[in-house]
């Protein structure tokens, strides 16, 4: 049976959620459309920086007990930002859901953000900044976007750069906040023991009836992407790192799974090509994998690996030779139904967890409009067929199409 209820407040929220009987916790994320995307030169990193300093204070709380509040309870709370959204979330028994509502909705409502928050919150980011620097399996997925989505607002990074966090001010931190934190751009979605009716009554007292502007959530951008080949200079490692990825469909796109049926042919888990060829076979690399990621106007699909600087030439040949093969022979039946059973479960799998279940209703409300059922999705990565899978083998395994992007201390060896 399906529990899933959507309803629209009068002051412009979406709020969806799922009941589910057998279960005694709730996930809760509040989702805002914003993201590093909206962000101009000067702001990059400030969507992230509000993430951090919106814990920092209400008009009801102070910083130490948003931090206690819910976790002295047995609750958690957290956040993330990505390129359009941020979210914040929160984990608990039911019994702490209204208390949950109440916590995010003050921080969505009433934040004060200290100026002596702000300094400190600067030097935190500066440090996690730091720290992506320092992990080039991280920095190397900036890259990719920086050089993939040149000139187009994807190609933001998400943590901003230090000197840019250096010069956000108050100031500049509450218009960005007023400009883009409306209620119009969030959505609540929650899963778990719950009634959809209880939420609503939860939410009605932080956000008044007010007009909307029924704006679309993005504003598509033409990308005029061309291949290349970019190497970043990192000293003191030694492994090189390697990203060869392409543009590809967004979230709505029916190809979506036709290309998630690839991917798990051909780089995810033991059994993949990539890990049996690159890694098996010819001992070439330790980790090696393949991803699709999608958004509202583009998508990226690519493959990583990292290895011996020696061998990472070797290595991007075996995977351009595997790519080059596929393109030619296309996946046998055997191989995409073997694939679809193992996306099937994954997606089923991720069915016991009401986190899982909060963020896929959220990215649905988003980026469909709508919610599609978990039964929804498992016909249509049924439906995927042989000749669905090899026509996107076809539309996206160029070698011509893809950038190659490294990281490595490979200065001396002319790498």
């Amino acid at each position: 049976m399906i529990n899933i209820k959507k309803s629209r407040l009068e002051a412009g929220i979406t709020v969806v959620t799922e009941r589910i009987e057998d279960v005694h916790s709730f996930s809760l994320g509040f989702w805002v459309v914003v993201g590093s995307r909206n962000e101009n030169r000067l702001e990059n990193g400030i969507s992230h920086f509000i993430e951090h300093t919106i814990f920092k204070g209400t008009k009801k709380r102070n910083v130490k007990e948003i931090a206690r509040v819910l976790e002295s309870k047995g609750a958690a709370l957290d956040a993330f930002t990505s390129k359009e959204v941020t979210c914040f979330y929160s984990r608990g028994l039911d019994t702490q859901l209204k208390l949950a509502v109440d916590v995010i909705a003050d921080i969505l409502t009433n934040p004060i953000f200290p100026e002596e928050e702000i300094k400190k919150e600067i030097g935190v980011v500066k440090e996690e900044i730091k720290d992506n620097e320092d992990s080039p399996e991280k920095l190397i997925f900036d890259k990719v976007f920086e050089k993939i989505y040149i000139k187009h607002p994807l190609s933001n990074s998400i943590l901003g750069d230090k000197k840019n966090v250096e010069g956000f001010t108050r100031a500049k931190t509450l218009a960005y906040f007023r400009k883009w934190y409306k209620p119009e751009r969030i959505v609540v979605a929650a899963s778990g023991f719950l009634e959809h009716n209880e939420v609503l009554d939860y939410l009605k007292p932080y956000f008044k009836p007010q007009k909307s502007s029924n704006k679309t959530f993005f504003k598509p951008v033409k990308n005029h992407y061309k291949p290349n080949i970019f190497k970043y200079r990192k000293k003191g490692l030694f492994q090189s790192h390697l990203l060869i990825a392409t543009p590809t469909f967004n979230y709505k796109d029916p190809r979506k799974y036709p290309l998630l049926v690839l991917d798990t042919v051909l780089g995810e888990g033991m059994s993949s090509i990539l890990f049996q060829r690159v890694r098996e076979e010819k001992g070439l690399v330790y980790q090696i994998f393949s991803f699709a990621d999608f958004f509202s106007d583009e998508g990226v699909f690519g493959i990583y690996l990292a290895c011996d600087p020696k061998k990472i030439e070797i290595a991007k040949k075996t995977v351009i030779k595997e790519l080059t093969k596929l393109r030619r022979n296309g996946l046998s039946k055997r191989r995409v139904s073997e694939a679809k059973i193992r996306l099937k479960s994954k997606l089923i799998i991720g069915q016991e967890s009401t986190s899982n279940r909060m963020l896929r209703l959220g990215r649905n409300a988003i980026y469909r409009g709508k919610i599609v059922t978990i039964d929804e999705v498992i016909g249509a990565v049924d439906a995927v067929n042989q000749t669905d899978v090899n026509n996107v083998i076809d539309d996206v395994l160029h070698e011509d199409n893809f950038s190659s992007i490294y990281i490595g201390d490979f200065g001396k060896s002319g790498m």
